[in-house]
C-alpha cells in the first residue's frame, strides 16, 4: 500500500512540474511573441520617423535654384555648395518646346546666386530665350517655429540672346517666399513676386508689371520619392508671360543626383497640356 501511495504521489509531483515548466515554457514565448511585437512597431517608428521628419526632398526648379517645378522654395544652397539642372518641357500652346537649365552656387550658407537661360522653339522660331540671372537669401528659421523658413531674391533677365525671338526686353523680379515642413514631412510653399518688364524694338517702347503668386505643396512618399503639386500663376515659364499660369503634379527622387516628371494644365490665355522632366546634380 506505501508502494502505491509513493508511486501515486511521484506521479502527481512529476505531473506538477510539467504543468510547471509549460506554463513558464508557454509564459516565456508569450513574453517573447510581446517583445518581438513591439520591437517590430518600434521599427516601424523609427522608419515612419526615418521617411518623413526630414521633410520632402530638396531638389532644382526649372531655373537650377531651390525650388519646385517652376517657384523657388525658402531654401538655399550651403557655402562652397553648387548645383545645376536641365529640362524637356512641352507646352501645346502653341507647340512651344523648351530646353531650360541653370547652374546655382552658395556664397554663404545662407546667400546663394544663380544663372539660367533655355532654347526654346516655337511656330517655326528657335534660339537661345532669355538670361536669367540673380540671387536668393535664406534667413532660415523664424524664432522658435523650426519648421517655418522664409527667404527673398532678387532675380534679372535679359534677351532673347537670339535675335530670332526678339530682341530689347530687360526684367527684374523682386520676391519672397516661404516654406513650411508640417510634423510629418507634408510641406506647403508659397512664393510671391513682382515682375516688372521693359522693352524697347521696331521703334517702341514701353514697361509694364504683374504681381506672381506661385504656391505649392509636397510630400514625401518615403525618403527616396516626393510627391509635388505647384499651381505658378502667372509664372513666367519661358522668361516672358507666354505660358502664365501652369497648374502641375509630379514626381522627385534621388538626393546627390535626382530625377524629376511633371505634368499637367497650362491655363495662360488658351488652356494647353504642359508636361516635362529633367536631370539636377547636387555637390556635397
Amino acid at each position: 500500500m506505501k508502494f502505491w501511495n509513493r508511486l501515486a504521489v511521484a506521479a502527481l509531483s512529476l505531473l506538477f512540474a510539467l504543468s510547471l515548466g509549460l506554463g513558464q515554457s508557454l509564459a516565456a514565448e508569450k513574453k517573447s511573441k510581446k517583445k518581438k511585437k513591439e520591437e517590430k512597431h518600434e521599427m516601424m517608428m523609427e522608419k515612419h520617423h526615418a521617411v518623413y521628419t526630414g521633410g520632402p526632398i530638396e531638389g532644382l526648379n526649372l531655373a537650377g535654384k531651390p525650388g519646385y517645378f517652376i517657384s523657388d522654395d525658402a531654401s538655399v544652397l550651403r557655402q562652397g555648395q553648387i548645383a545645376g539642372s536641365a529640362h524637356l518641357t512641352f507646352d501645346s500652346w502653341g507647340s512651344a518646346l523648351q530646353i531650360p537649365f541653370g547652374v546655382s552656387y552658395g556664397i554663404t550658407d545662407k546667400l546663394m546666386v544663380n544663372v539660367n537661360t533655355s532654347f526654346f522653339t516655337a511656330t517655326g522660331e528657335s534660339g537661345l530665350n532669355y538670361l536669367g540671372f540673380g540671387a536668393k537669401y535664406g534667413f532660415g528659421e523664424l524664432g522658435h517655429t523650426k519648421n517655418l523658413n522664409i527667404a527673398a531674391g532678387l532675380d534679372f533677365a535679359v534677351g532673347p540672346l537670339s535675335n530670332s525671338l526678339g530682341s530689347g526686353v530687360f526684367s527684374f523680379d523682386p520676391y519672397g517666399v516661404v516654406t513650411y515642413t508640417f510634423v510629418d514631412g507634408f510641406q506647403l510653399n508659397g512664393k510671391l513676386g513682382l515682375e516688372i518688364q521693359t522693352y524697347s524694338f521696331g521703334g517702341f517702347s514701353g514697361s509694364y508689371s504683374f504681381f506672381q503668386l506661385d504656391l505649392g505643396a509636397a510630400y514625401p512618399f518615403d525618403r527616396d520619392l516626393t510627391g509635388i503639386a505647384e499651381l505658378a500663376t502667372n509664372g513666367v515659364v519661358y522668361g516672358t508671360n507666354v505660358g502664365g499660369t501652369p497648374l502641375l503634379v509630379g514626381i522627385r527622387t534621388g538626393h546627390d543626383v535626382q530625377f524629376q516628371a511633371f505634368g499637367g494644365l497650362d491655363l495662360g490665355g488658351q488652356v494647353g497640356l504642359f508636361v516635362g522632366g529633367g536631370l539636377a546634380l547636387l555637390s556635397e
